[in-house]
């Protein structure tokens, strides 16, 4: 974890970033809060030390030398990074290593890794499209059919926009995501689950509902509860996008052979 002092005085700090490694994978990398995000506590004159330290870890990576150890020394070991949380002890401090169960997809895990640690405020619109990205991904080649932004009748004849979806006169299949690593995931949660009640309230036809959610590593955020919250009110058919990627898309495939019959080449 890097951690940037807020008060010196009293010797408090906040965390602004994360490191993660894989010796076996030859792996490395690090999430560092962002100018356009931000943390209580964070401002102009102590921000300016972060991004030294961003330019001194990658001189230190790219040379494979750091201070207090034996030199080379490769980022993707836990000597690297041992020698590294000894040099940054003041302004910006890097907490000493610990283990925690290998990453599946690293480089988008350190993300929700970040998210979870660091619980910035984030842009909206950057949060909605990393979920997007997600769901594309898991939906593989189906991504390019299945329509975007679809808006769907909802309770008391309002309207509501859903990420991906069809609506037909078989039924109406709902496609969604929510963060669940972020800093307002119950917020997120709650949100989705009474927008999708809304929109079920309003449905005469039969509605599928396929839910994929960005999870923290190994459960940081403590997310399982909002994720059980999901499944109770809206559908069983709630998946990791990481983890459970193939279980997203073959769900989402079957619901759209229940809505789209196969005489109908594009959804209405």
């Amino acid at each position: 974890m890097v951690r940037i002092a807020v008060d010196e005085e009293r010797d408090e700090t906040t965390p602004v970033g994360v490191v993660a490694w894989d010796s076996d994978r030859l792996w490395y990398n690090w999430r560092l809060l962002a100018p356009d995000e931000s943390v209580a506590g964070v401002y102009a004159w102590n921000r300016k030390f972060l991004e030294i330290v961003r330019e001194q870890l990658g001189r230190w990576a790219d040379t494979r030398r750091v201070p207090y150890a034996e030199n080379p020394v490769e980022p993707t070991s836990d000597r690297f990074w041992n020698a590294a949380s000894k040099v940054l002890t003041t302004a910006v401090r890097l907490s000493r290593p610990r283990a925690m169960d290998p990453m599946r997809d690293p480089d988008d895990e350190i993300e929700a890794l970040f998210e979870a640690v660091v619980q910035p405020k984030q842009p909206p619109r950057r949060q909605s499209g990393r979920i997007d990205g997600q769901i594309s991904r898991a939906l593989g080649s189906a991504a390019k059919d299945l329509p975007k932004r679809i808006r769907v009748a909802a309770y008391g004849g309002a309207r509501e926009q859903v990420r991906r979806g069809a609506v037909t006169d078989r039924g109406v299949l709902l496609v969604d995501g929510v963060n669940l690593a972020a800093r307002k995931a119950r917020d997120a949660a709650d949100a989705l689950v009474s927008r999708f009640r809304r929109i079920r309230e309003a449905q005469a036809r039969q509605t599928h509902i396929v839910v994929g959610y960005t999870s923290s590593p190994g459960g940081l955020n403590g997310e399982a509860h909002m994720r059980d919250w999901i499944r109770q009110e809206l559908t069983e058919k709630v998946f990791d996008l990481t983890t459970e990627e193939e279980e997203f898309r073959a769900a989402t495939l079957a619901a759209w052979r229940e809505v789209v019959d196969d005489r109908q080449e594009r959804f209405l």
